[in-house]
């Protein structure tokens, strides 16, 4: 046994830093790149950005010669030209209300604020609330039950009344027995829990109980009662508990916030929304629409309106009047308000690539709008050939030459930027690329003469020579934009179903046809999932009825059941 250091040969696959950041710029789309770059620019010294000022002889103006602006005839005023007539309606329409640009004696867009200084969020339904309990005539107790409240109220705007979670039920001890006992001794009937013992024993079984074991059986069922009774505590009770309040003075607050804008909020279930609303816009318990609400709310979700109808004594024809009030209330108030602590889902997509037609002919354009032109300081450059020559100099003339720190920390700055600007071009050629082969097997898509084809990952990396997995990176959250629409370039790939002539089809267009099935349908008799196979195989597509419900799910079409509109 020996340590020594034994050479050893294998061959494998070394992640490089320059593969680490060509791999990480090829996953990121326009706008993270803008930002890495941007980040780049302030981290890296050496890293400047190229600015193109020069400007082409075309577009400059002529300028005047010195000559004939001198010998330019005076302008005679004229009395009519003195006192000139203003159209102020006109001059109105053409008033720009931005603010004055720098060079104007005004304020500058440069010294206006930044957009980070400027720009909002989008209001809580918690923090509309609030701030109408703030401008309300509440009194201090009540303003303080209402903002308990607040926290009671789940992200639909209702009253959250889930049950707490309870603790497992644990077995009683000896001797906490005797005093659980004697405690509901009061309260509950010997008779009826030994009713409910000898219903769990089982009608017909014989059994012995002893006093010994009778206690123990009351205790346990006692123990599970107030158990279930705590998990299901009513929020207003936990509310009047915590600030020492009668119940019926936080079910008045409640009821008064149910009336606050949005209408409904802090309701216990829809029923009670809904009743809300109808009962601010001047409707009561003697009018169909209420009794409708009230009563037959699920008869109305399963579009069961002939039962409603028999029910209420009424002619169809009310019914479907009742029905279109109904559908103009707002069954979840923080529709328009953002969850607590969210933030907002809004997503700002700015194309990768451009698919332009010119003439008869499609041209692929990559967009670098936004993204700057890098280029090497020239400064940093000419700094480090100078202490390249002065160290040259120095071991010609037999001087030890000693490390400089800053001299390694420029050279790793010039290496990394290097790097990111070979990266970069990289990433925007195999981008190009790729979107030339989807434009070589999706060219009837794009000339609007046919649908998707099937096409797979692999075919593209075979037929740009690169890997799978690169062609993956490319594709994931980047978007084109097409004379079509915007699409992200995972639309492009999808799987083949086959037809009934034996060729293939694009599960996407599979989709299209679907919806387009479905948009003209007739609404009175929708088509139910099997009508759809049936008009799928006249035309080639052979696709099974579950296929046909998990587009449907996909696209969001609800089923026949759902579509159908009686009124």
């Amino acid at each position: 046994m020996e340590l020594k250091l034994v050479p050893k040969l294998q061959l494998g696959v070394v992640m490089t830093p320059q593969l680490k950041m060509a791999i990480k710029l090829l996953t990121l789309n326009h706008l993270e790149l803008m930002d890495a770059v941007s980040q780049e620019l302030v981290e890296n010294p050496v890293l400047e950005e190229m600015f193109d000022d020069r400007v082409p002889n075309e577009s400059r103006e002529p300028e005047m010669p010195a000559l004939q602006v001198a010998e330019r005839p005076a302008e005679v005023t004229t009395p009519a030209q003195a006192e000139p007539q203003i159209d102020w309606e006109a001059y109105a329409d053409s008033y720009s209300y931005l603010p004055p640009s720098a060079g104007t004696g005004g304020e500058g867009f440069d010294e206006l604020p930044g957009i980070d200084q400027t720009l909002t969020r989008s209001e809580t339904l918690e923090e509309h609330l609030l701030w109408q309990i703030r401008m309300s005539d509440m009194s201090s107790l009540q303003r303080e039950i209402a903002v308990r409240l607040l926290g009671e109220m789940s992200d639909e705007g209702f009253l959250d009344c889930a049950p707490v979670q309870a603790p497992p039920p644990r077995a009683p001890d000896a001797a906490t027995v005797p005093a659980v006992v004697d405690e509901i001794a009061d309260d509950v009937d010997n008779a009826d829990l030994d009713a409910d013992l000898d219903a769990e024993l089982g009608s017909g079984a014989s059994a012995v109980v002893d006093d010994d074991d009778d206690d123990d059986a009351r205790a346990t069922r006692a123990i599970d009662r107030a158990t279930a009774a705590a998990a299901k505590i009513d929020p207003l009770q936990l509310v009047a508990d915590d600030l020492e309040v009668a119940v019926e003075w936080v079910d008045a607050v409640r009821r008064r916030l149910m009336r606050f804008d949005p209408v409904g909020c802090l309701s216990r279930d829809l029923r009670e929304c809904l009743l809300v609303q109808l009962e601010v816009w001047g409707y009561d318990n003697e009018c169909l629409v209420w009794q409708l609400v009230d009563r037959h709310l699920k008869d109305a979700e399963r579009h069961n309106f002939t039962a409603i109808a028999r029910a209420c004594k009424v002619p169809m024809e009310d019914v479907g009047e009742a029905m279109k009030i109904i559908e103009q209330l707002e069954p979840r108030p923080s529709r328009n308000f953002i969850a607590q602590g969210e933030n907002p889902d809004s997503q700002y997509i700015t194309p990768d690539v451009y698919m332009l037609r010119v003439a008869d002919e499609w041209v692929v354009s990559l967009n670098e709008d936004g993204l700057p032109k890098l280029k090497m300081s020239r400064f940093y450059i000419d700094k480090m050939r100078e202490a390249q020559a002065a160290q040259q100099a120095q071991r010609d003339a037999g001087v030890r030459v000693t490390a400089d720190p800053s001299r390694t920390y420029i050279k790793e700055k010039m290496r990394t930027a290097t790097w990111l600007i070979k990266s970069i071009h990289q990433r925007q050629r195999t981008i190009y690329r790729v979107c030339e082969s989807i434009l070589k097997y999706q060219r009837d898509w794009f000339d609007s003469t046919g649908p998707l084809k099937p096409l797979i990952l692999k075919t593209v990396a075979d037929d740009i020579e690169m890997h799978e997995s690169t062609v993956s990176r490319v594709t994931t959250r980047k978007y084109m934009h097409t004379p079509r629409g915007v699409y992200e370039l995972k639309y492009f790939f999808n799987s083949s179903i086959n037809t009934g002539d034996g060729d293939n089809i694009a599960s996407e267009a599979v989709k299209d046809e679907i919806k387009r099935i479905v948009s003209g349908e007739n609404v009175k008799k929708p088509l139910s999932d099997a009508a759809i196979v049936k008009m799928l195989s006249d035309k080639n597509i052979d696709i099974a009825r579950r296929t046909v419900a998990k587009y449907r799910e996909v696209l969001g079409i609800l089923p026949s059941s759902r579509r159908k509109q009686v009124f």
